[in-house]
């Protein structure tokens, strides 16, 4: 139970299993164990072994769900305020929700619209949005509603006791372009923890002629394998390149099983989900690598890009400026970062690519029930096509497919790309990251910074209740100059 002087706070997410959430959720109980804050956790099942967490109180309603409605939601609210009333002795001074909006449970922006209208001061934290390539999960969220304008009035809160936290000034900048004021608009990035690692480089069992390039992912279409593929076209004969698993969703099997194909067709020097049943531990694979590479199109917080430093391996491959501006505000330059690969256009059918995005830009909007906006296309291609090339990260596997093969079938075609080189960074370089990122991404930061904005939610007014315009922040979504073919 919490001491009269405390901050009492619920933390309030769908599940404590395995994830990138639920461990976030529970750095955040231990970075304020020596805090002013007595911390509540409400979820909707147990906590699994790997997530260690303490103080928790289940809610089953918490859990997963994609119908429902207010009156439904209305059970649910009153379920976690009779927890939180136990375990404090009095309503919590701060709700704060993980994902609230992402449309996993839909009877999130219901409960905490009540919370709200009774005067709980919330803090909403969005990790990931249903407005960013999730449109099932946003049209659950909206048939959830009575008609349009009811889902409108609750799906962004908005009142001056209600705050919300991001992991990153992108989506800052969106939530600000919502209309959500600075004051209320927190800055949370995700605490770093160092990875053990289980092995040494001199021991690697496998490759010890060449370099060893991991890709610590799990190989889905936003992973980008087409390019590590064509990574290992440009470099493999003094590396070797491998991933560690591999995907859970039948349809991306499907083409990660093709990608695995190819490479056994071309003989390239790399291995798919060398972690998984059977395979490598994921420690000693991180040990035996010489760098990390990474090709992803898409990220959240961005964690590949700082944790390997922790370790002493240095993390080459594809930029995502979205994400690692944040990351080089802390001094970091990822000198070895590259933001595209330039094709020659005139290396791919244009008539049947210009097609293929169209018809792809077209069901974008229209899984979000909205129009295509003019000049779209235009865009697309202004984005994706530079002095005459396009870059390899936006197009389909079957285009990528098309330059793998043209190369393999004419390997002097490599001097054509617009192509990266590999400088690894020496030991000075890695010691200084290594210290950039313990300050600024530590536990201790992290729990002076959340106890920070728990404060100054709970000293917040509180104000009537309305909310923002979700469109708004679904057309920063949907903007075609954003548009990638691996996202769709």
């Amino acid at each position: 139970m919490s001491e009269g002087s405390k901050l009492a706070v619920a933390i309030v997410h769908y599940h404590l299993q395995r994830g990138g959430v639920s461990h976030v959720v529970e750095m955040a109980e231990r970075s304020l164990s020596d805090s002013n804050v007595e911390v509540l956790i409400l979820s909707g099942e147990e906590a699994s072994e790997e997530i260690a967490v303490t103080n928790v109180a289940v809610v089953p309603g918490l859990g997963y769900r994609k119908t429902g409605n207010s009156i439904i939601a209305h059970t649910l609210t009153k379920s976690l305020r009779e927890k939180a009333v136990a375990y404090f002795g009095r309503e919590p001074d701060v709700w704060h929700f993980h994902n609230p909006t992402l449309g996993k449970n839909v009877l999130m922006p219901f409960v905490i619209q009540e919370l709200a209208s009774h005067g709980a001061r919330v803090l909403l934290q969005i990790h990931d949005f249903a407005e960013d390539g999730r449109p099932n999960n946003y049209s659950a969220q909206r048939s959830s509603a009575n008609n349009e304008a009811h889902f409108k009035s609750v799906y962004y809160p908005k009142g001056s006791h209600i705050h919300y936290a991001v992991i990153n000034q992108r989506d800052r900048k969106f939530l600000k372009k919502l209309g959500v004021p600075d004051r209320q608009l927190h800055l949370t990035p995700n605490p770093i923890e160092r990875v053990e690692m289980g092995a040494s480089m001199s021991e690697r069992p496998f490759q010890r002629d060449r370099l060893f390039a991991l890709y610590p992912v799990r190989g889905i279409r936003r992973k980008n394998l087409g390019e590590l593929i064509l990574l290992a076209q440009c470099y493999g004969d003094r590396m070797f390149f491998g991933t560690t698993l591999v995907p859970e969703n039948p349809e991306w099997i499907e083409i990660h099983e093709k990608w695995r194909d190819l490479i056994e067709q071309l003989d390239l020097p790399v291995e798919l989900g060398m972690a998984g049943e059977g395979g490598y531990r994921y420690q000693d694979l991180l040990g035996w690598s010489d760098f990390v590479v990474t090709a992803s199109v898409a990220e959240g917080f961005g964690l590949a890009f700082l944790e390997p430093w922790l370790i002493g391996k240095a993390v080459v491959g594809r930029d995502l400026p979205e994400v690692t501006e944040d990351f080089r505000s802390q001094g970091l330059s990822f000198s070895g970062l590259y933001q595209r690969i330039g094709v020659p256009l005139d290396w791919l059918d244009e008539e049947k690519l210009r097609a293929e995005a169209q018809t792809a830009l077209q069901n974008a909007y229209l899984a979000y029930d909205c129009p295509v906006p003019r000049g779209a296309m235009k865009q697309v291609w202004g984005a994706w096509v530079i002095d005459g090339k396009i870059d390899f990260g936006v197009l389909s596997e079957s285009f990528q497919k098309e330059v793998i093969l043209r190369i393999h079938s004419d390997p002097t075609c490599l001097d054509e790309l617009d192509f990266p080189s590999f400088a690894l960074a020496s030991g000075a370089e890695k010691a200084a990251y290594q210290s950039a990122i313990e300050s600024a991404y530590s536990l201790a930061a992290y729990g002076t910074k959340l106890e920070g904005v728990y404060q100054r939610v709970k000293d917040s007014r509180v104000g009537n209740v309305k909310a923002y315009p979700p469109q708004r922040l679904l057309r920063q979504f949907l903007d075609p100059a954003r548009f990638n073919l691996l996202r769709v």
